[in-house]
Formats: structure tokens, C-alpha cells, sequence
């Protein structure tokens, strides 16, 4: 289970992954307001619930690997990127 900093103002302040890394949750955001996308679209994407996706986006749960993989896809970048282990979008082959 990953780290979590108290709320400010109702939203978690940052999420620590595995690594120690702030956590993914702004940056999948950031993906998809980039794009105009709804929530509810990426999650009809990933075949989730919009709550679901909601409280992986809000830092509320973690993000299974499998659905990291499946976003990373839609977005056309690499997981590397999304752990914010590289600010390089691209996928390297």
C-alpha cells in the first residue's frame, strides 16, 4: 500500500509509489485533460467504473499494473513516464 500524506483541503497533498515517487495520480490526469477527455470516457475505455478511475486519478487508490499498462496504451506513452521515472512521454522500442 503506498504512502499517503494527510488531506489539504479534502485532496491527499502527494502519494508515494513503490519507488518513492510522487505518485502517478497527477499525471494521468494531466494526460487526459490534455486530450478533453472526460473521466468517464477513459473509464469506459479501461472497461471500469467511473468512481474507479475517479479515485486512481484523485490519489484515493493505488493503480493496478494491469490498468497502468491499459493507460499507458490509450495515452501512446510509456509506463516509465506515467511513474514519473522519466519526463520523456515516448515509448522506447
Amino acid at each position: 500500500m503506498p504512502y499517503v500524506l494527510p488531506k489539504v483541503n479534502g485532496r491527499f497533498y502527494a502519494t508515494y509509489n513503490y519507488y518513492g515517487d510522487i505518485m502517478i495520480f497527477k499525471r494521468i490526469r494531466d494526460l487526459r485533460e490534455d486530450k478533453d477527455w472526460t473521466q468517464q470516457k477513459v473509464a469506459d475505455m479501461l472497461f471500469i467504473n467511473r468512481r474507479t478511475y475517479s479515485a486512481y486519478e484523485n490519489g484515493v487508490n493505488a493503480v493496478p499494473i494491469e490498468i497502468l499498462i491499459k493507460i499507458s496504451k490509450i495515452h501512446n506513452v510509456s509506463v516509465d513516464y506515467i511513474l514519473c521515472r522519466t519526463d520523456n512521454p515516448e515509448i522506447n522500442k
